[in-house]
């Protein structure tokens, strides 16, 4: 998938690019800011999942985890460039449509985008004395903004695909002793939190 945000993180005089800061805070403590933006995510998951999720990294043991770091990383380093150009999002495009097939609404779905600026204020606080201009936190909020609603438009997006597909095997009657497609998408969904604990199982 393809994300373009607006909202330059960039300066308009060479005073203004020797006083930033946020952007060296958003470098410096980028790993910590998305472990707690996974966090934030994983939240509304079961305990033993979340465990799972965060402990194993291993992209072919965790596929869902996987998705969802990657996913995240993705956004966050569309989020942090100054460029105003379109970028190529497959990570983030896998982690919108894991979510769309989840049972949560669309505000659900893309208000982990809006708590990145409470961990990255949060981030800020942690560090002492807060010396990032107001101007630097205004283009942050800014993309982060841009970044919600292009969220929103590729959850929609997938959401619609879904739907289609819903539609088309009911009318063309695939439905009847078969399994549908998108019902499939959810059983794979639940098949690979099952064999992550399958595996934390074997391990014990």
């Amino acid at each position: 998938m393809v994300i373009h945000l607006s909202g330059c993180m960039g300066c308009n005089s060479l005073e203004f690019c020797e006083k930033m800061q946020l952007d060296k805070l958003l470098i410096d403590k980028r790993k910590v800011i998305l472990s707690h933006w996974e966090d934030c995510l994983l939240e509304k998951f079961a305990p033993e999942t979340i465990h799972i999720f965060k402990r194993q990294k291993d992209q072919f043991a965790n596929p869902m985890g996987h998705k969802i770091n990657a996913g995240l990383a993705e956004l966050f380093d569309v989020i942090c460039d100054a460029g105003d150009q379109e970028v190529e999002t497959p990570a983030l495009g896998q982690l919108i449509k894991l979510r769309a097939v989840q049972e949560i609404s669309a505000s659900d779905a893309v208000s982990f985008v809006f708590q990145l600026k409470k961990i990255v204020r949060e981030a800020s606080l942690k560090k002492g004395k807060k010396t990032e201009l107001y101007e630097e936190w205004l283009a942050f909020d800014a993309r982060v903004d841009a970044a919600a609603l292009a969220v929103f438009d590729m959850f929609m997006a997938s959401r619609e695909q879904i739907y289609k597909v819903r539609v088309s095997e009911l009318s063309t009657g695939r439905l009847d002793g078969a399994v549908c497609l998108s019902a499939m998408m959810k059983k794979d969904q639940e098949q690979q939190v099952q064999e992550a604990t399958d595996i934390k199982v074997l391990k014990k």
